[in-house]
């Protein structure tokens, strides 16, 4: 228990602490070691910013307390990167978190075909037809559908999915107890039947604004590839295809109009040769015949 505190501890410190977790493992090898590690020690971590060091040399283990009180009450699972369920996937990445957070049963990630639909909040009709499709007949090829929680394309592809049958994870920019958007309660119950709700923020979070771009790095990591449904060139289903592209995941876009706002994201990702066009599910599958 007293271990499980300081890796609480660590998933907390700073602004965008997941995103410096893995480089500070790196260095002192234990949750443990960073704890109690010295000023002169965190300034030895290269590349870590000063938030972060500060924020490190505060040893005090009560918010660590109230998260392990808060998930006992709303039985919420903790996967630290010493758990054998923690998925390997995800663990090698630079950005990894050391803590995740999750609502439901998360399955075998990394025997899994794992594929993320993501696109726009304010999604067209073609985009919403498109995404609920696709869901639906990635889940019945035995995919497993990973998305985050936003209206639109995310909502759409999750509901796809749980219409064929499929296992799915939505991963939260948010605590998971926390309902966003609005309304979506039931979507959020749905998934964590038929698979997770994953976090790497703990209970009470909100969802500001600054944790979503963050978060989709771990969409990226959990899957074997990315499909853009709609989306600008500056959207947040574009920062997921980036990330994915960074991580030496796969890409895949469904192609639009060539007048459409919402497909110049997709589009460019096909015209730069960083997306397989997408027409149907088996576009999709026929990448991962070696995991049937």
């Amino acid at each position: 228990m007293s271990n499980l505190r300081h890796w609480l501890w660590l998933s907390t410190r700073g602004p965008a602490p997941g995103m410096y977790a893995a480089r500070i493992l790196d260095h002192f090898g234990t949750s443990e070691e960073a704890y109690f590690a010295q000023r002169a020690d965190y300034r030895a971590i290269p590349g870590l910013p000063t938030k972060v060091r500060l924020a490190l040399e505060d040893k005090d283990l009560t918010q660590a307390e109230d998260i392990l009180t808060q998930c006992r009450r709303l039985g919420i699972q903790i996967l630290t990167r010493q758990d054998a369920a923690y998925p390997r996937r995800l663990g090698e990445l630079d950005t990894a978190p050391c803590v995740l957070y999750v609502k439901g049963t998360l399955p075998q990630m990394d025997r899994e075909a794992a594929v993320a639909l993501v696109g726009a909040r304010d999604a067209s009709p073609y985009g919403i037809m498109a995404a609920g499709q696709l869901g639906l007949e990635l889940a019945r090829q035995g995919v497993l559908v990973v998305s985050g929680s936003a209206r639109g394309i995310d909502a759409a592809a999750l509901q796809g999915a749980l219409r064929g049958g499929g296992q799915v994870v939505s991963v939260l920019g948010n605590g998971i107890d926390v309902i966003y958007p609005a309304g979506h309660q039931d979507l959020y119950e749905d998934v964590a039947a038929a698979g997770a709700l994953v976090s790497e923020y703990p209970p009470g979070t909100p969802p500001v604004g600054a944790h979503f771009p963050v978060r989709n790095r771990l969409i990226a990591g959990l899957c074997l590839g990315v499909l853009v449904v709609e989306g600008t060139e500056t959207s947040g289903s574009l920062i997921t295809a980036r990330w994915a592209l960074e991580q030496g995941r796969d890409v895949f876009a469904v192609p639009g109009g060539i007048d459409a706002p919402l497909s110049r994201g997709p589009n460019g990702l096909i015209r730069r040769g960083e997306a397989k066009l997408i027409q149907d599910a088996w576009d999709v599958v026929e990448e991962y015949q070696f995991l049937y």
